[in-house]
């Protein structure tokens, strides 16, 4: 009965290191586990497509090489400012005109980022102006 656990436990063995051989790539220098994405579905086509370009071309590197070869390729998408709003309907009309000085005193600014921060930045001394 022992020498049939202990081939049955060899058998297992071998099989195991057998599958798990055969899964690991033949070579070294084969990409990594990052496919191009499939742009039918997105919104944004032209980010899609850049960002395929992104992983074909940083293909080969791995870890913190692929990530910094990826933030550097890859491109930021196009900003477009808010527009100031109708207050003449708002229910809060203060409110609605706080936010469009804020707007407006933070229409230069290039990122999405950049114009939260400021409009976070505008509106609490707005907010204190009213009480």
């Amino acid at each position: 009965m022992k020498q049939i656990l202990s081939v049955l436990f060899v058998a297992v063995c071998g099989a195991t290191i057998a599958a798990s051989a055969t899964a690991q790539p033949a070579e070294l220098g084969q990409e990594p586990s990052a496919r191009p994405i499939d742009c039918t579905t997105m919104k944004d086509k032209g980010r899609c497509e850049a960002l395929n370009k992104s992983i074909v071309a940083c293909r080969y590197k791995v870890d913190d090489a692929w990530r910094q070869c990826m933030r550097l390729t890859l491109p930021v998408a196009k900003f477009v400012p808010p527009k100031l709003r109708d207050c003449t309907k708002a229910h809060n009309k203060e409110l609605c005109e706080a936010n469009n000085s804020a707007l407006s005193a933070c229409a230069s600014l290039n990122t999405r980022a950049e114009l939260r921060k400021c409009m976070a930045a505008q509106l609490p001394m707005a907010m204190s102006n009213r009480s």
